[in-house]
């Protein structure tokens, strides 16, 4: 538990630092990223290559990493969970997403366009109830003679995508494009059946835990027991090792792209149909029944440094001890969708709007955006801002540069500049970082 909350933090400190819905670089139509979120978008060039680049995004709901790191007597920033435990809701999410793209490329042959690439995807899911930092933090004492539901979901992993797209212009100003994923799993952890329950009785404090807990691992959770739990996961590391795994998969993106003189619409839809089948160093931990001790406030003293905190193991290790097996089992991607439009003013300004959804796990992320952009120095220079409702939240300003110095195109953007000011007390980030060489008109 103490792990995962770890987790969360170091989360939410190194992505604030550093700053899935891509909305500003989908309407920089120029912008060889753009073809990430819509295969049928590329630019006029004959040759486009992808150097490497970066994309992330962190959503943190109802907390800031500001809750969370307080400044003590002494004048030090420490963590207190404490102060943040009043904000927090019955469902509390933490969710992140890291693609780093290693090499890209995409050629013109008449109407037809041909493009292929590589990028490591990593992506984090932590969907916590206020139960849950509420019993290891302060205790179950507060609950007594309550049924307190403090089931957790979450999804954890990484894995390579090799792609190859075609896009075909059957008449002038419409291009239709498609584009095949190959997956190659690297790691996950991911719970499949969550529900946890515990219930404090109000005469003798006897703890009742009602469970019905599946945690499925591919590469990640080693347990032995309550003392011995090992996690190895490298959040972001480059590396081959997984290249071509046995854990592996696939996904569709299909797009449609039509421009007229002054008006250009695009629609997409990516990832149809992922998915990753995990096979190879497969572990599932799972806890099921109605179980019953008596005298131990479990949450608080296993956090405890006191002498009890050694029985309290023993007794819950003999109590909870989990199943393991070594059955495959497959998790999804999420579908995500773009519908979006713009309208060129003149040879300076231009106008768009977009909306966006997806579903993970249950959960719906809807967004919608408008932009404008300018196109400056014999159109050297583009630069665009964006207004956007993401994250049911209306307080988010983005920002993009597009420069072209020769063949080299350099793109920076952000759809939530605000963290760049404000990096503590913000709940979302999100940055762009790209280079590309476009070759040939």
């Amino acid at each position: 538990m103490r792990k995962i909350i770890t987790l969360t933090l170091w989360l939410g400190g190194i992505t604030l630092l550093t700053a899935q819905e891509e909305l500003g670089v989908h309407l920089l139509r120029d912008a060889w990223p753009a073809n990430r979120t819509n295969p049928a978008i590329l630019p006029s060039n004959k040759l486009v290559i992808g150097l490497p680049g970066i994309y992330n995004n962190l959503l943190l709901t109802n907390i800031t990493y500001a809750d969370l790191a307080v400044t003590n007597e002494k004048g030090e920033e420490v963590i207190d969970v404490n102060n943040a435990i009043p904000k927090l809701t019955n469902s509390n999410l933490v969710r992140e997403n890291l693609d780093i793209e290693t090499l890209s490329a995409a050629f013109r042959l008449g109407k037809i366009s041909l493009s292929l690439g590589h990028a490591l995807r990593f992506g984090a899911y932590f969907n916590y109830p206020k139960t849950l930092p509420q019993l290891i933090w302060q205790g179950n004492a507060q609950f007594i003679g309550q049924n307190v539901d403090f089931s957790t979901d979450m999804q954890l992993n990484g894995y390579h995508e090799w792609y190859a797209g075609v896009a075909v212009t059957p008449i002038q100003g419409l291009t239709v494009g498609a584009r095949a994923k190959y997956l190659s799993g690297i790691a996950d952890v991911s719970t499949e059946r969550k529900r946890l329950q515990l219930f404090t009785d109000s005469v003798a404090y006897a703890l009742t835990l009602d469970a019905d807990l599946l945690v499925n691992s591919a590469g990640v959770l080693e347990y032995e027991s309550i003392r011995d739990l090992r996690f190895n996961f490298d959040f972001g590391k480059l590396e081959t090792e997984h290249l071509f795994s046995k854990n592996n998969g696939y996904a569709i993106d299909l797009g449609v792209y039509y421009q007229t003189k002054r008006w250009d619409f695009a629609a997409s839809v990516l990832d149809l149909g992922g998915k990753i089948d995990w096979k190879e160093n497969v572990k599932n931990y799972s806890i099921s029944g109605v179980t019953e001790f008596k005298g131990l406030d479990v949450a608080q003293q296993l956090l405890d440094d006191s002498t009890n905190v050694g029985s309290v193991l023993d007794t819950l290790e003999q109590l909870y001890q989990p199943t393991e097996t070594q059955n495959a089992y497959t998790t999804k991607l999420a579908p995500r969708y773009y519908l979006s439009a713009s309208y060129t003013l003149n040879d300076t300004w231009r106008f768009g709007a977009l909306y966006y959804t997806e579903t993970y796990r249950g959960e719906a992320f809807p967004a919608f955006a408008v932009s404008a952009h300018a196109t400056l120095l014999k159109k050297m220079l583009q630069v665009g801002v964006l207004y956007a409702y993401r994250n049911e939240s209306l307080n988010n300003i983005g920002a993009n540069i597009l420069v072209k110095l020769g063949p080299v195109q350099i793109l920076a953007a952000t759809d939530n500049v605000l963290t760049v000011f404000q990096p503590k007390r913000t709940h979302s980030a999100n940055a762009r970082l790209g280079l590309s060489l476009l070759l040939g008109k």
